[in-house]
């Protein structure tokens, strides 16, 4: 996106995309853009690679990225990342269910008998 090039593509109207860093808290706080490009799947595959940097073990490290679409004067974020969203819940399956699910064999009439 630097240089001659780069200004050319956006004269003639092509999006370019940020990806910036936030603190997710109420309100976040915005830590800056992280890497400019001029195409969405080179901002996604620097999200990752971010992530895996930075927070590899997905603990936090990163609060959250988000991918800015720029066109013009007009931004728009396009996806985010937040790890908040990314922490697993696991649903109580007892509660749900009212059965162990995950460990339950069925009713014996069904089980395989031994010789």
């Amino acid at each position: 996106m630097n240089g001659m090039a780069g200004n050319v593509c956006h004269a003639a109207g092509q999006p370019s995309y940020e990806v910036r860093e936030l603190h997710d808290g109420d309100p976040p706080i915005d830590l800056g853009v992280r890497y400019r490009c001029d195409d969405f799947l080179d901002a996604s595959d620097f999200v990752l690679d971010y992530l895996e940097e930075n927070d590899p073990l997905r603990e936090g490290l990163v609060s959250a990225l988000e991918i800015v679409r720029i066109d013009g004067e007009r931004r728009e974020i396009v996806t985010t990342y937040r790890f908040r969203d990314t922490v697993v819940r696991h649903p109580d399956l007892v509660a749900q269910w009212g059965f162990p699910v995950a460990t339950w064999r069925g009713p014996a009439e069904h089980r395989p008998r031994r010789p």
